[in-house]
């Protein structure tokens, strides 16, 4: 017999089931994480792009901080779906917690 795997989500649906709207939300510390990377990606971004800026070498910067976003945009979307509960919504881990 083998263990059944437990598996860990992030992210969980915003709205049930059945509902148009498909946005996830953060459940886990590890998805509040990776929202904070994702921040972080973008602050570095704006600190490369008003440097730049400073210096008269605005095309750099706008480049610099377009490269980070769409590298710290994809990177967050790839791994929020990849860790994300599809059935279960973000009040159904609020009340689990509650239980606990």
């Amino acid at each position: 017999m083998t263990k059944k795997e437990v598996r860990e989500y992030w992210f969980a649906r915003r709205f049930p089931l059945g509902n148009p709207r498909s946005g996830l939300a953060p459940v886990h510390w590890k998805g509040w994480m990776c929202g904070l990377i994702f921040v972080g990606v973008m602050l570095v971004g704006a600190g490369f792009f008003a440097y730049f800026a400073a210096r008269d070498e605005f095309p750099h910067g706008v480049a610099i901080f377009a490269v980070l976003a769409i590298v710290g945009g994809g990177w967050f979307i790839l791994v929020s779906q990849a860790n994300a509960d599809r059935v279960r919504t973000v009040a159904d881990y609020r009340r689990e917690k509650t239980r606990v």
